[in-house]
């Protein structure tokens, strides 16, 4: 199915809609995304998992150098939506702990 992406930007905040499979062949594209929008002065990215069926490590690699470079740019980065198969990665891993944030929208992804 591939991964398709959808970026909207609302009150500060800009936030990546991903819908299908974040694996090996689909990782690049989430990257390049966001780091293209923390490059561009975005200051708060959403990562919108909720559509987002499977996660694999290069996925999780993608979310973790995203994470790192906003850090490094005083932005933040977060994760909201994960469920399922998505979810049960983030917490076995334990980056649920810093890649799901606090947000306005709490009780996403739970």
């Amino acid at each position: 199915m591939g991964l398709a992406l959808h970026t909207t930007r609302l009150e500060g905040r800009a936030t990546v809609a991903a819908r299908g499979s974040i694996d090996l062949h689909s990782s690049d594209e989430l990257r390049v995304r966001l780091t293209e929008l923390v490059d561009a002065g975005e200051r708060e990215v959403v990562v919108d998992l909720t559509a987002v069926d499977f996660c694999d490590s290069s996925g999780l690699n993608v979310l973790v150098r995203a994470y790192k470079h906003a850090r490094a740019q005083n932005a933040n980065l977060t994760v909201t939506g994960a469920y399922g198969r998505v979810e049960n990665v983030l917490r076995t891993t334990g980056l649920d702990r810093f890649l799901i944030g606090g947000s306005a929208e709490e009780g996403v992804g739970t």
